[in-house]
């Protein structure tokens, strides 16, 4: 039995590519490992959105490139963003990869290991001379076919994961690569979510997050009449799941009807995750989005009027082309105004075949790094103070693990990985990892809570 390991870098979307993979992989009793030395197959699956993806992709590549010339590796497959666009250049510059695999063709893994198996028989004969290109040709493009379905491979003991409503983007944002990469938007067909949410369900599973590219347009491109609150409305009216969460809604997509769904429905987490990318109207323009600082302004006003326990996320890009320091120093001083209880910054980043690459005045690394940092500062102090309003508060937390005596996890406000962490004191009570209690909110710190055990809740 063929042993196979899976690295999933970048983001969400590729965690469930991959988890797609494994699920096929898994069928076919291939044992899955999770130390890649350990593996006869390695598989990358890739992230190419930033400068920064792309060399930690290349440094995991290398890396198995050495298990395969003096460990138990046989054949390395890069998959992914970074096949996709750059599998000409990696297949020349890294021979040792022996296959890759394209964004849109993730259901052909077991046809691609086959294949490469197949060919490292030393009696084989290519029977057209070019192995390499019978696999670019037949693994890559297609990148606007129908969403593919497979069943996921879900680890034991998993209670929160991912679901994918949407795929592809529209929007054409100046600074971004994603829809030559991804393709066009297209939302996934409610049966087939459905299907999958009944699969996880039965797995004990406890949170789904709802992602995509930009999930609020969900619903514009099918014949189904069903749009993102009324999907939101018939998962939280039809399933079981403690936590229904939402990832990538972009600001002119979130009306009062998704906000009315919200707040009628309990399990729909009051989390509102809206990249704004900046709040200079100028420079807004320039990267191609659609709504000023003013209606920015107003929707968050809206979600904190309508909904008082919102928590909202934002992402900024620093260091655009152009970006003059008062256009920074008004991004810092607006920053202020509209107080985010979570703000991740990413420095821009020159992608080739974008508009932004080729805009004059690119701003020099070192002035990206300073704007970066004063970002962080900046949204600091605001983060702590964000979080005072939760001491003395009883919330339900998911405990996720215990380190010596404390007990940590997530409340409604948290998403997994990328947002913050509450500690738990148990009072020497054994907790379960994978269930809710009730904490006691007793301090806040800049980006974590800390609470003392009330009770286990049970739904």
């Amino acid at each position: 039995m063929k042993t196979i390991h899976m690295t999933t870098l970048g983001c969400d979307k590729n965690t469930i590519d991959s988890e797609m993979m494994l699920g096929l992989i898994e069928e076919k009793k291939y044992s899955i490992v999770t130390d890649p030395k350990e593996a006869e197959i390695i598989i990358v699956n890739t992230c190419c959105f930033i400068q920064s993806a792309k060399e930690q992709s290349i440094d995991y590549i290398l890396e198995y490139v050495d298990y395969k010339n003096s460990g138990l590796c046989q054949r390395l497959i890069v998959a992914g963003c970074m096949a996709e666009r750059y599998h000409e250049e990696l297949a020349a510059e890294i021979p040792e990869i022996d296959g890759f695999l394209g964004v849109g063709h993730f259901d052909n893994i077991l046809e691609l290991i086959t294949y490469l198996e197949i060919t490292s028989d030393p009696d084989y004969l290519d029977p057209i001379g070019n192995e390499e290109k019978r696999i670019e040709t037949k693994f890559f493009g297609d990148i606007d076919k129908d969403i593919i379905e497979a069943r996921r491979y879900i680890k034991e003991g998993t209670v929160s994961t991912f679901v994918r409503i949407s795929e592809g983007c529209d929007h054409g944002c100046t600074y971004c690569v994603i829809p030559k990469i991804r393709g066009k938007y297209r939302s996934r067909r409610s049966l087939n979510i459905f299907e999958e949410l009944q699969y996880l369900q039965e797995r004990g599973i406890k949170e789904i997050i709802l992602i995509g590219q930009d999930i609020a347009p969900y619903g514009k491109d099918l014949d189904e009449d069903l749009d993102l609150p009324n999907l939101l409305k018939k998962i939280a009216s039809q399933f079981e799941f403690t936590w229904i969460r939402m990832m990538y809604l972009y600001p002119e997509g979130i009306t009062d009807k998704l906000l009315a769904v919200v707040k009628q429905h309990p399990s729909i987490n009051p989390y509102f995750d809206i990249p704004l990318q900046h709040l200079n109207d100028m420079v807004l323009k320039r990267m191609g989005r659609k709504m000023t600082f003013e209606q920015t302004a107003d929707l968050i006003s809206k979600i904190r009027k309508t909904l008082p326990e919102a928590v909202v996320r934002t992402s900024i890009i620093t260091g655009f082309p152009g970006e003059t320091s008062e256009q920074h120093a008004e991004l810092i001083n607006k920053i202020k105004m509209l107080p985010f209880d979570h703000l991740g910054v990413f420095k821009y980043s020159q992608e080739e075949n974008t508009p932004a690459a080729k805009f004059e005045n690119q701003i020099p690394e070192d002035e990206k790094e300073k704007r970066y940092n004063e970002i962080m500062i900046t949204q600091q102090s605001i983060s702590h103070a964000q979080k005072q309003r939760f001491i003395g508060k009883i919330l339900k937390v998911l405990i996720e693990g215990v380190d010596e005596d404390t007990y940590f996890g997530r409340f409604y406000g948290d998403a997994p990985e990328i947002d913050g962490t509450v500690f738990v004191d148990s009072h020497n009570t054994p907790l379960t990892i994978g269930n809710f209690y009730s904490v006691k909110i007793v301090n806040a710190l800049e980006y974590d809570l800390i609470g003392d055990i009330e009770n286990e809740f049970t739904k």
